[in-house]
Formats: C-alpha cells, sequence, structure tokens
C-alpha cells in the first residue's frame, strides 16, 4: 500500500517537473546581467540541416513556427571548436537556413556542449551616473 501510494506521489512530481522544464523551453526568458556574464559570444557555422523544408509534417504550428534540425560547429572565445546538433525555431517568415550559414550562439566557457543556445549577449548596461540618466 505504501509503496504504491510512493511510487504514485513521484510519479506526479515527475511529470510535474517534466511540464514545467517544457513551458521554460517554450517560453525563453532574456538573460540577466549576472547571469549573461557567465557566458561569451561565438558563432555556429551549419555543416548538416534538414531537408525537410517542403515536407508537410514540418509546416507551421498554430504560432506560425517551423522547427528545423541542424549540426553545426561552433567557434569561439574559450573553446575548441565544438560539433553540435539541435532545433532552430523558424517564423513565418523566416529563411530557411542552408549549410554555410553563421548564425550567433552564446555559450558557457569551456562548456560549449552541454550549454549552447541561439542568441546574442545583450550589451553591458552602462552605469548610471550620479544624477542618474
Amino acid at each position: 500500500m505504501w509503496l504504491t501510494v510512493t511510487f504514485t506521489l513521484l510519479l506526479a512530481a515527475l511529470v510535474v517537473v517534466l511540464v514545467l522544464q517544457w513551458q521554460r523551453g517554450r517560453n525563453p526568458r532574456a538573460l540577466s546581467v549576472a547571469k549573461a556574464a557567465q557566458y561569451v559570444q561565438g558563432t555556429l557555422t551549419i555543416v548538416g540541416i534538414s531537408d525537410d523544408q517542403m515536407d508537410p509534417k514540418n509546416a507551421a504550428d498554430k504560432n506560425g513556427d517551423r522547427f528545423c534540425t541542424i549540426t553545426g560547429t561552433i567557434v569561439g572565445p574559450e573553446t575548441n571548436p565544438t560539433e553540435v546538433y539541435g532545433t532552430l525555431v523558424l517564423g513565418p517568415d523566416d529563411p530557411w537556413p542552408q549549410v554555410g550559414d553563421d548564425l550567433p550562439v552564446i555559450y558557457k566557457p569551456q562548456k560549449a556542449v552541454t550549454s549552447w543556445q541561439f542568441g546574442v549577449l545583450p550589451d553591458p548596461q552602462p552605469p548610471a551616473g550620479p544624477g542618474g540618466i
């Protein structure tokens, strides 16, 4: 009896964690200044791309987004060239990427393979003067 209750509670907790992770992935938040300081800017050069651009299964979702699987090489400071793959979300008017395209990415130094994501680091905000700006 207790084993069943414990297992059910653990299963329910796992489902809640998975749903929260999925929601966070679908609605990424902007990096805070403190978090952005942990990342460096790099470039992903596309070396492989899914060829299902015209495949009906790759039609836009209800928000107009399309999904493209790519492989590429990240180059940038504090890492060796690193092979990665991932999914690129394209808007309804975004062109389908091509082999050889360079995309901006950010990653943690020496951890590009596990921490990379598409995007650019925000410009650092200049400190406010004595009177505030």
